[in-house]
Order: structure tokens, then C-alpha cells, then sequence
């Protein structure tokens, strides 16, 4: 299917049944769906992009006087969508995660989050996802950089509906958000969404034993999957999805580290900087003791280019492993 082929279904005001009719579209894929939709919607909408539009990109094809491609200038994209900001557009600024969190960090930090600008930039080939093209197209360290800022928003959506809700979210806060999506994986997570708000975990799974904190495509389905290896094991394991990782939901934190003896924080992150830091400055600063095992890219870069799924094997982003770190760190002695 076509990025232009979509099926019956409304994404505005069915989102599910829409995704349902799309299975195989990535989050990236949908983000631009969703933004192009709610397009329609509000004329304020504009997006900029760093030479990453063509293929029959929607919001291109459907709205060409509101689309700037500004080629490999991810500091002049930035420049140009503080600008637009600030005369009244919301605008989107979408380009790959290392370029936009990192080569324009200074426009990021001066443009967008110390003058509160209503820009909202959204970066695919978060993580390691970007796993071929070597440690140049990997962002590791984007969400410890950006939470730093003051102001900002940030956030990393579980699947698929996640982006939608977030992108409409995102569209009516305002103020400057960044949005982490991955490459081409398609996740589709069974939860329901009701409620669901930006700056506010979710709770996927119930359980008394350990508490397994995730957030992001791959760090939330490694939870899941973990915690069922886990229940196999007679170990019982709650889930929570903190997709916001600024504002930062101390309050889901706190009653995970209360009902359980053992914190798990998963993500496709450095373990250092990201939602595991938040989580031990969370319990440090607050209580109750809890050991926080932090599962994630552990702190190095991968020389050499590979599968994406291989270097998530070699980081431990996987279930059995994560299942089996969990356990070896329950049978030691407290």
C-alpha cells in the first residue's frame, strides 16, 4: 500500500478503525497522515522538513502553499519555523533525530525552547533505527539533551495511535515539543488509549513484582514482552508507557516504585540521560528506595553498521534478555 492509498476510514475521528485499514505503515508514515489530515482542520498548520519530502508525501501532495522543503539546513529550518511562530503559525519542523536534537541543537535551545516558540519538531531515526547507515544517523543521546532544555516538551509515542493522538495534542499545546519516532518498524499495541494526554503515563499491565518503565516503539513492546516471559516465571510484572518523558509523570513513577520492590526503565536510549536517569532522580528525589536496573544502549557507540534488530540484540533491547537480566538481579541478595 501506498503512503497515498488509505483506505475509507477517517483518521480525524476514527483514528483505530483508520489504522486498521493502514497495517502496515510505520509511526514516521503516520505522522505525516495525521498531520496532513488535521491540516484540513486548521490552516495555522505549516511543515518544514530537511530533505525528507517527494514519494508522494501527503502533506505535500494536499497542501503545497504550507510546505517547505529546506534541504540538508536543518539550523535554517529551525530559524525559518521559529520565525513562522512567532507571526502565528504552528508549525512542524520534521527531520531525522540527529540532525534535529543535535547538528541545530542551538537553534533547538535559542530558537525554540528559550523563547517558548510554538514549533513542534518531529525527528524519525530515533535510537539506533537508523542502524545502517552507522553511529552519524544515531541519536542515543536526543531525549537526555532535550529534557535538559527548559520548556520543552518531549515525547515518544508507544505505536502507531500514540503519534495520531500526539500530533493532535501537540497541535492545540502550546509551546515548543519534541516528538521521537523510529524508522520503519509498524507497531500496534492492543491497549486501549482513553484519556490520553500528554505529560501523563499509561498503565498497560497490572502486577506486584517488578515495574518495567518504557517508553518509545521498541522500549515499550520489550516490556510487554518481558513481563509475559516473566509471568511464566511465576514473577508478576506491571507496565507502564511514560511516553512524556518532560513533563514527567512523577505521580505514575512514585505509585509503580510503591506497589513493586523493583524498577525496570527500557528504552532505545543511552541509559544514561534519559527516562532511566528521570526515573532515579524521581525516586531519589522523592522515595521510596527502590534499585532502578536501567535497560537500554549501554553507553557506547556501534562502529560498525548492521540490522537494526541486530544492534538492539547487542544492546539487551529484547525480551528474554531484559526477562533474564530481571531475574538474575531478583535472585541476588538485596
Amino acid at each position: 500500500m501506498s503512503e497515498t492509498q488509505t483506505g475509507g476510514a477517517d483518521l480525524a475521528s476514527a483514528p483505530e478503525a483508520w489504522l486498521r485499514e493502514n497495517p502496515k505503515l510505520s509511526n514516521r508514515q503516520i505522522f505525516r497522515h495525521a498531520l496532513a489530515r488535521f491540516a484540513e482542520q486548521d490552516a495555522r498548520l505549516v511543515l518544514l522538513e530537511a530533505d525528507l519530502g517527494g514519494g508522494g508525501d501527503p502533506f505535500e501532495a494536499r497542501h503545497k502553499g504550507r510546505y517547505f522543503n529546506l534541504g540538508i539546513c536543518e539550523a535554517t529550518m529551525l530559524d525559518m519555523a521559529c520565525g513562522m511562530a512567532h507571526v502565528g503559525h504552528v508549525v512542524f519542523a520534521h527531520t531525522f533525530a540527529p540532525f534535529g536534537a543535535m547538528r541545530a541543537c542551538e537553534q533547538v535551545r535559542l530558537g525554540m525552547a528559550y523563547p517558548r516558540a510554538n514549533v513542534k519538531l518531529v525527528c524519525d531515526y530515533g535510537g539506533v533505527s537508523g542502524a545502517f547507515f552507522g553511529p552519524t544517523h544515531h541519536a542515543i543521546e536526543d531525549l537526555a539533551i532535550l529534557r535538559a532544555m527548559p520548556g520543552m516538551t518531549v515525547f515518544s509515542p508507544a505505536d502507531g495511535l500514540e503519534t495520531i493522538l500526539a500530533t493532535r495534542e501537540m497541535i492545540h499545546h502550546d509551546g515548543p515539543v519534541y516528538m521521537r519516532l523510529g524508522r520503519n518498524r509498524v507497531s500496534r499495541l492492543e491497549a486501549p488509549r482513553e484519556g490520553f494526554a500528554l505529560g501523563r503515563a499509561l498503565c498497560l499491565r497490572e502486577g506486584t513484582g517488578v515495574g518495567l518503565i518504557a517508553h518509545g516503539e521498541i522500549g515499550v513492546s520489550v516490556a510487554l514482552e518481558a513481563a509475559r516471559l516473566l509471568e511464566g516465571q511465576g514473577v508478576s510484572a506491571r507496565v507502564v508507557n511514560l511516553h512524556t518523558l518532560k513533563p514527567l509523570d512523577e505521580a505514575a513513577i512514585l505509585e509503580t516504585a510503591e506497589r513493586t520492590r523493583l524498577l525496570v526503565t527500557v528504552e532505545e536510549h543511552n541509559i544514561l540521560g534519559g527516562l532511566g536517569g528521570a526515573v532515579c532522580e524521581t525516586v531519589c528525589a522523592h522515595g521510596p528506595a527502590r534499585q532502578v536496573l536501567r535497560i537500554g544502549i549501554q553507553d557506547r557507540y556501534d562502529p560498525l553498521a548492521g540490522s537494526h534488530e541486530s544492534l538492539l540484540l547487542g544492546h539487551g533491547l529484547e525480551g528474554a534478555a531484559v526477562a533474564e537480566r530481571i531475574l538474575g538481579t531478583l535472585s541476588r541478595p538485596q
